[in-house]
């Protein structure tokens, strides 16, 4: 059996990408089964809606040494928690490649391309593998979320290439029209917690001898968090002592407008920012103008002053 797992904190990405992978597999008449870490957000469950697909099911302990495929991640302290007790066979990406180490080889495709996704729909190309319309629902949507429709500067031409021809196939019609639909789900916020809402996509990163956590909110209605910036603040204090980290990001990101704004907790942050982005820090908030992607705008300037 092949577990393929998405990364703590999951977006609609690191979902869809385990579930159309296990999904490939079992079409190769492999056992595999994807297994959630984290409950998806409501955009994610908008998508799983959408592509009439269930939620995986929920693990959080596998029998020792099983077989692990990780998808959208590649760094261990974002993987499933006993990952050292199991045998990676496979890493399927387009992050980074940080500290992975395994006790023999293993299938590893990394490509600079802004979705997961991407690089699967490759691989199904090189393969011949076409996939149901479910599953190229759960494609289409995955690039159209992590490259804000083709807004992050992470898009290539080859998730352009990828939606147009996965759209086909998923008989999407509008994408811009179903886009607009997976923002305003990904927007409804309302009796979420504040810490739910920090974590909802949100990774840890090693940067020399400083841990750091980094959370986004994209969303077409960036007020809703104006609103809410005191409880977002105190909810990333509590996060940050628990996680037992250094220092703590929060960028909140208008999807339409394409503008970060940065909620900064205290003089340390407001030190990294100022060290990394040359932005000041103005009544708690910081104004990171276009850098929409954590992956190519905020954790390299980020890296480049911490290690």
């Amino acid at each position: 059996m092949y577990y393929v797992v998405w990364h703590q904190n999951p977006d609609t990405d690191a979902i869809a990408s385990a579930i159309v992978y296990a999904q490939y597999l079992r079409d190769q008449w492999e056992e595999a089964q994807a297994i959630m870490l984290g409950h998806p957000n409501r955009e994610t469950s908008f998508v799983l809606e959408y592509a009439a697909m269930d939620h995986p099911e929920l693990v959080t302990n596998l029998e020792e040494w099983s077989h692990i495929i990780l998808v959208d991640h590649n760094e261990l302290g974002q993987s499933i928690e006993d990952r050292h007790q199991h045998e990676i066979v496979a890493v399927v990406d387009h992050h980074k490649i940080a500290d992975i180490q395994t006790s023999g080889p293993l299938m590893m495709r990394i490509e600079p391309v802004g979705c997961t996704c991407t690089v699967l729909y490759e691989m199904f190309l090189t393969d011949g593998y076409h996939p149901s319309p479910e599953i190229a629902k759960l494609m289409v949507s995955a690039i159209l979320s992590d490259t804000l429709h083709f807004r992050s500067p992470t898009t290539t031409q080859r998730d352009r290439d990828a939606v147009e021809s996965l759209a086909a196939w998923a008989d999407i019609n509008d994408v811009e029209a179903y886009a607009l639909q997976m923002f305003d789900a990904k927007s409804d916020l309302a009796g979420i917690a504040p810490a739910d809402i920090v974590t909802m996509d949100y990774k840890i990163f090693e940067m020399g001898s400083k841990k750091v956590g980094v959370g986004v909110m994209e969303t077409t209605n960036p007020s809703f968090a104006r609103a809410m910036e005191d409880e977002l603040r105190q909810a990333m204090q509590q996060i940050k002592h628990d996680d037992e980290i250094d220092y703590i990001i929060f960028s909140v990101v208008d999807i339409l407008h394409e503008v970060n704004t940065t909620i900064v907790l205290s003089d340390a942050e407001a030190d990294i920012i100022q060290k990394a982005f040359g932005q000041t820090t103005v009544g708690g908030k910081a104004d990171l103008g276009s850098r929409v992607s954590r992956k190519k705008q905020i954790i390299p300037a980020l890296h480049d002053v911490l290690a």
